[in-house]
């Protein structure tokens, strides 16, 4: 990948610390990355009872907290996610939520590589 190396390294931080903020008590945390033609393509992932469709739409928004956000007292105030992916879209990249496997919470980080 190349970039801002802070900036990038940001991107990860907000990604792991939202996969260990909103684990399950005994849940698990799955990173993986991989070179996908020229992107790489890092898939952050932990065990959870989902994202409410309702707030699969507004996940990115700006001062968006969903309800296990709010219920569980989780800390923040709902930025992490939209400045990610607004940093990640200047690296002319992608984030988003994938919705593929109930039973857990997955964004899909993906970002040209430097060959």
């Amino acid at each position: 990948m190349h970039g801002d190396r802070d900036l990038l390294h940001q991107v990860l931080q907000n990604l792991f610390s939202n996969a260990i903020k909103y684990n399950l008590a005994d849940g698990w945390i799955e990173i993986d990355a991989r070179l996908v033609g020229l992107m790489v393509q890092i898939k952050v992932a932990n065990a959870s009872k989902g994202i409410l469709v309702e707030d699969r739409d507004r996940i990115f928004d700006r001062f968006h907290r969903g309800d296990p956000a709010r219920t569980r007292k989780v800390e923040g105030i709902g930025l992490g996610l939209s400045l990610t992916r607004e940093i990640v879209r200047a690296h002319q990249g992608d984030l988003r939520l994938d919705e593929a496997k109930s039973g857990q919470t997955a964004f899909i980080l993906t970002l040209p590589a430097r060959l």
